[in-house]
């Protein structure tokens, strides 16, 4: 990955100069890495730095400044700004942490009602006030209203998103694209790239576990009377019977809440591989290995350039799951 720093100096008469420097020569290692359980994606590196060595460049890195990522061909796979800085004058380098912006969209807050607005609409309603440009928002058609007390933008866009998934049935994810947010469908599949150990696969950990295992829950009425069950029969013919109990609640979705008690076998599973630019969350992959056969989504990746070398290691999902901020009755 290609490094750039871009800042601004200003010279005694009060001119100000935008600067972009190069520095991936002062970086020996780059981690570039996201997740499905985290709003922005990262880019941390460490920068050689000495002011005392008058042969090494001294380049005024700063909380707030922009950093670029790019790919060998040029193109553009981070867009964001230095958030927190560590300076090691013994070691001779500058830890830089740098976030894009959707770093941004998930520490502003805001209060907004929406009657019969899109997500799509919401979603640039929202980024213009909180100045982020919006990119490829993919349009659902289907109007939501819910009140947002004191949300995050990307809590906001996140509620709008849940709430038209109930409708349209698919899966919904917010990514950067430069300095431009899209959405896109959860857990699309990355065309013409398939995992396999004979190209890419370096290792691969596989683990399962059926410690909190739930394959059939009783139902009662209000007075704890059981008035039925839902089973998973092929679990229980396998493991054995784990039973849990849904006392019926009028003002709940009962289907959803007994849904939400049944849980399968808990499956991990870990891909060290060669870097690919294109294979990050919240895509999916095609697999072919041992433990890992057909199409899994990404739930983390962590991209690691040294020593002229580009790896990954992938957390893999055995199923597709949306990251979801339901909007409560008053917003809260």
């Amino acid at each position: 990955m290609i490094v750039k720093h871009e800042y601004i100096t200003t010279d005694s008469d009060g001119k100000k100069t935008q600067h972009v420097d190069d520095i991936t020569q002062l970086i020996s290692r780059i981690e570039w890495s996201g997740s499905r359980l985290q709003a922005a994606r990262r880019l941390a590196f460490d920068v050689v730095q000495d002011y005392r060595d008058p042969n090494l460049p001294n380049h005024p890195l700063d909380n707030g400044d922009t950093v670029y990522g790019y790919d060998e061909d040029g193109t553009l796979r981070f867009h964001g700004h230095i958030f927190h800085l560590e300076r090691d004058v013994q070691a001779s380098k500058v830890s830089v942490t740098a976030y894009d912006n959707l770093f941004i969209l998930n520490k502003s807050k805001t209060t907004r009602k929406f009657t019969d607005m899109t997500p799509e609409s919401i979603t640039e309603s929202v980024c213009n006030e909180l100045g982020i440009e919006t990119g490829n928002i993919l349009a659902t058609g289907t109007p939501v209203s819910f009140i947002a007390v004191r949300k995050s933008g990307y809590q906001i866009i996140l509620m709008a998103y849940t709430e038209a998934a109930k409708q349209t049935k698919k899966k919904y994810a917010l990514l950067m694209n430069g300095s431009k947010l899209d959405v896109v469908e959860k857990g699309t599949l990355i065309e013409d790239y398939e995992a396999n150990g004979y190209t890419n696969v370096l290792n691969e950990r596989f683990a399962e576990s059926i410690e909190n295992m739930v394959n059939q829950v009783v139902i009662t009425d209000a007075e704890g009377n059981a008035t039925g069950y839902q089973s998973e029969d092929d679990q229980i013919k396998k493991y054995g019977l784990i039973q849990d109990v849904y006392k019926t609640n009028p003002k709940a979705n009962a289907q959803q809440e007994i849904e939400s008690l049944l849980k399968g076998p808990d499956r991990t599973g870990t891909l060290d591989m060669l870097g690919d630019y294109r294979v990050v969350a919240p895509y999916s992959i095609a697999v072919q290995e041992q433990y890992f056969k057909g199409q899994f989504w990404i739930k983390s990746d962590s991209h690691i350039f040294e020593n002229g070398m580009h790896t990954m290691k992938l957390e893999l999902e055995f199923e597709n799951i949306m990251t979801k901020e339901e909007a409560g009755a008053n917003g809260g």
